[in-house]
């Protein structure tokens, strides 16, 4: 056997060694099609291998009974293996349990033994087979390759050594999470949010290749995304230092044939080409839910068939399968094949090129095709004509050509009210005048706004749409000085798009320039406008009372019997409203929005956005004082409508659907909200982008209707994402108060079984209160109380009490009567006391919280939640007579939906209820004291 075809049979046989021995024979018919003689061979070394492990005498060509019994030997021998390694000592470490198995050896979850700190590594330890010296030789260098890479996407070396029975060991950062492929499908992750995680790992392979290492085995498995959502880049094992002497392609291989270049398998130079490629293949399978070469015959060893595009591919399947993959990808087959034509196939076609020299030059090269996507330009992989470019150039600055179209908008309608004016002063031949004036100055303001957008204008320059609304400022300031009607008209309309850019800090000087035009030129329904504009500048930035005062100006300003009249205070009511829900006013809120969809109703018909705008938040309204079925009842006549006639993707679609997931979930109906949400969230990311206030808020809202159903780990992930979106973008937040998405975040983290994150969590919580105006002192406490709840679940009862008394205090610092929330205390009290085995045979705190919630007329769900404590209490007390009455209340069909903290207390209830009595009070009293 030559050296190429030993180096073949080398790699296949380091593959299989660890899979069952009856998956062989098909594995090694279609990696060696081509070469019988070849996979006789490998299966007689496996076989080999095989009976060597088991320590018997069976041969490649014993019975099939004896063959199953031999592996049956060395499975049963490779788990006694494991066993004694449990709790072994390496370095430091002590050796938990087997998380890993490859051609190597094993991978281990270790923990810190010596005392030094608490940490948690992965461990990786040699096979004691064959080649030895060679396998360390690897094991030292990638220990050296590891060390040099510092990068927050790669998983960082901890230490490393040689064990007391010589053979070395590394450890490594312990990354809890799942592969890349699995935590986008199960998250149904769109293509663009896919692209950002594909470009996070591009950052890291390609710090690795700024450091002369190649990474050569780049594949999901290897690629793991953390419950914190951050990618980790994993598995240095098989590097090669670039400058290394064994470079060429004699060296040995190890690699996973799925994810090889050709060049790898032709057993050619590496370079770091083959991470281009590997790339390339997971951009495929990333994007279109499918490896390249499916169906086509080839092999992974002889890909003679060249790989299809990755939209063609779709189309050419079909099927469950192509459904299933646009589903994950919140959208339809279709959608998802015209997502993927054109510049994602073209990007992934030129990394998957057979000949390296044809591929992308760097990695560095391919991120910044994908990001040219993202940005709609043009990306290098295609050679567009110019309906190509000029086509990216209208999807890169759809934004400002929208706001162009609103400024003309502006000025039509300041036009007609112009026009208007004339009429009853019987001037039409001044305002014919004055329009062409104000047209002709405009196409000159938008002419000079768009030739900013030229690239050989501005040529080397990225130009945003935040940059041409720049530009349309200073031409309007230029070009405009002396007419303050149109500069007024063109200001409001470009502070509008900033503010709906979400960079309201922008937006404001500008509409406070238009509105002391406004003032100067008396015209009050035009000041009128721009107040309410402003008021949704100060409503985003959470100051509700300065928008409030606002919307009234408008309101006052807007007095008169003409149509426009009647619009602005139509207007006004409906802002009033929202800002008077906002501050929590719900009685006034309620009233201004019902005169506003009256009016809007007489003046536009009920079938007609103007009004359906003034039925999301009267909905929302009534959602919120407990009148969920008078929201619904409300929404569904405007749902039916628009579900008729809109076609999927419009804004008012999304508008309506928030609506009516928040009042399902307050109905109680947590499924339907959870899907309708994950509509509303598919239909923003499709109308405003992944990254748009607006798309944030759907997450949000999402995040809260998964708590709401009992999936608290994918609320916590949705939580961590939209936090993370905050973080990045605080100047664009849309929410009025921000702390509730941790408050939110930290719910879940606990609930979801991660309590010491959740702990973490609730400090930036209190901290961040501390911080914004209008917290009440009832919010403060109750931060104390989830504090507790999450020191409990993590076992940590001293701190748990010492929170419950920070809970008690702060509320008699506020004073009055607090029934609820002291009777929630109480409860949690109770958990405390029963979990750290100090229960009180009276349970005196949970009988005073039920009769202090009944007192109050509390919801059927908080009087369960006491009733279940209380049941509790009394069996761990030995009392089941007393319990029996609540069991049956907590077994009962019909019972209401509960919220996770009081679906954890009632299953808490039940499993004592179902445990024999001298079991219960055995535990009772075994269990640690505070």
């Amino acid at each position: 056997m030559d050296a190429r075809r030993w180096q073949r049979a080398r790699h296949l046989f380091d593959a299989l060694a660890d899979l069952p021995q009856t998956s062989w024979h098909a594995r090694l018919v279609d990696e060696c099609a081509d070469d019988a003689e070849l996979r006789d061979e490998i299966l007689s070394m496996l076989r080999a291998d095989a009976a060597a492990s088991a320590r018997t005498d069976v041969s490649a060509q014993a019975p099939e009974v004896m063959r199953d019994l031999a592996e049956r030997i060395a499975a049963e021998s490779a788990r006694a293996s494991a066993r004694e390694q449990a709790g072994r000592l390496v370095g430091p470490f002590r050796l938990l349990r087997e998380i890993g198995r490859g051609g190597m050896g094993a991978v281990w979850l270790a923990e810190r033994a010596d005392g030094a700190y608490a940490q948690q590594v992965a461990i990786k330890l040699i096979r004691g087979d064959w080649d030895a010296d060679e396998t360390h030789a690897r094991f030292r260098a990638e220990r050296q390759i590891l060390a040099g890479l510092q990068h927050p996407n790669i998983a960082h070396l901890v230490d490393g050594g040689v064990a007391a029975d010589g053979k070395p060991w590394l450890a490594l950062e312990y990354v809890d999470g799942e592969d890349l492929r699995a935590w986008c499908d199960r998250r149904r992750l769109g293509i663009e949010p896919r692209l950002r995680l594909l470009l996070v790992v591009c950052s890291a392979v390609a710090h690795a290749h700024q450091r002369l290492v190649v990474h050569r085995d780049l594949k999901p498995s290897n690629i793991l995304v953390g419950h914190d959502g951050v990618v980790k880049l994993l598995d240095f094992g098989i590097a090669k230092l670039l400058d290394e002497r064994d470079a060429g392609g004699d060296a040995t291989r190890l690699f996973t044939p799925e994810y090889a270049a050709p060049e790898q398998l032709r057993g050619e130079a590496v370079t770091t080409a083959v991470d281009v490629y590997a790339l390339g293949l997971l951009l495929y399978e990333v994007l279109a839910g499918r490896r390249p070469r499916e169906g086509s015959g080839a092999t992974h060893s002889t890909p003679a068939v060249d790989p299809v595009r990755p939209s063609a591919a779709l189309a050419r399947s079909g099927g469950v399968r192509t459904g299933r993959a646009a589903a994950r990808r919140r959208l339809t087959p279709r959608g998802l094949r015209r997502r993927l034509h054109g510049d994602l196939d073209a990007i992934v076609m030129k990394a998957l090129r057979d000949d390296p020299a044809q591929r992308y030059a760097s990695v560095g090269d391919l991120a910044a095709d994908l990001e040219r996507h993202l940005a709609n330009r043009p990306v290098h992989a295609r050679r567009g004509d110019w309906r190509y470019r000029a086509g990216r150039f209208l999807r890169r600055h759809a934004i400002a050509v929208t706001a162009a179209a609103i400024a003309a908008s502006a000025l039509a309608g300041g036009g007609a009210l112009a026009s208007w004016q004339a009429h009853v002063a019987a001037t039409q031949r001044d305002v014919a005048r004055r329009e062409a004036e104000t047209a002709r100055r405009t196409v000159e303001v938008l002419v000079d706004v768009f030739k900013a957008a030229n690239p050989s204008t501005r040529p080397g320059e990225t130009v945003t749409p935040a940059d041409l609304l720049d530009e349309g400022v200073r031409n309007v300031r230029r070009k405009l000085g002396n007419q303050p009607e149109q500069r007024a008209a063109l200001l409001e309309a470009l502070g509008r798009a900033r503010n709906g850019l979400g960079t309201p800090d922008a937006a404001r000087p500008l509409l406070e320039e238009a509105l002391a035009l406004r003032v100067a030129g008396d015209d009050r329904l035009a000041e009128a406008s721009v107040r309410l504009a402003l008021g949704t500048v100060w409503s985003r930035q959470s100051r509700n009372e300065e928008a409030l005062a606002e919307d009234e100006r408008a309101f006052a300003l807007s007095a008169g019997d003409s149509r426009q009249a009647a619009e602005m205070r139509a207007t006004a009511d409906l802002h009033a409203g929202i800002e008077l829900a906002n501050l929590e006013r719900w009685d006034e809120a309620e009233p201004r929005l019902r005169r506003s969809a009256r009016s809007r109703a007489n003046l536009f018909g009920t079938d007609s956005e103007p009004y359906w705008q003034v039925l999301v938040p009267w909905a929302f309204n009534l959602a919120a004082r407990e009148r969920a079925d008078e929201a619904l009842a409300l929404l569904d006549p405007a749902w039916h409508a628009i579900a008729a006639r809109t076609a999927p993707g419009d804004w008012e679609r999304s508008y309506l659907l928030g609506a009516r997931s928040y009042a399902l979930t307050r109905a109680g109906r947590y499924e339907e909200a959870v899907a309708v949400q994950e509509e509303a969230l598919a239909t923003a990311q499709r109308v405003y982008g992944e990254d748009h206030p607006n798309t944030n808020e759907a997450l949000v809202n999402l995040a809260s209707a998964l708590y709401r159903n009992g999936q608290a780990g994918e609320s916590a992930d949705a939580y961590a994402r939209a936090i993370a979106w905050r973080v990045a973008n605080p100047a664009r937040k849309r929410l009025r108060r921000p702390d509730n998405q941790l408050r939110g975040y930290a719910l879940a983290l606990d609930a979801s079984g991660r309590s010491a994150q959740a702990i973490e969590v609730l400090a930036r919580l209190r901290a961040e209160r501390a911080t914004i105006e209008g917290v009440g002192a009832d919010e403060h406490a109750e931060a104390w109380l989830l504090l507790a709840r999450a020191q409990r679940h993590a076992r940590r009862f001293v701190d748990a009490a010492a929170s419950l008394h920070r809970h008690r205090e702060a509320f008699a610092a506020i004073g009055g009567d607090h029934p609820r929330e002291t009777a929630a205390g109480l409860i949690e009290q109770t958990w405390l006391a029963l979990e750290g085995g100090a229960v009180e045979r009276g349970c005196d705190d949970a009988q005073r919280a039920l009769a202090l919630l009944d007192a109050a007329g509390a919801k059927p769900a908080e009087r369960l939640h006491a009733h279940a404590t209380l049941a509790a209490c009394w069996i761990d007390a030995g009392e089941r007579d007393r319990a029996a009455a609540a069991i049956a209340m907590l077994s009962a069909d019909g019972r209401p939906r509960l919220l996770p903290p009081e679906e954890e207390a009632v299953d808490g209830a039940l499993q004592r209820w179902r445990a024999p009595a001298t079991a219960q009070r055995t535990s009772a009293s075994d269990s640690p004291g505070q």
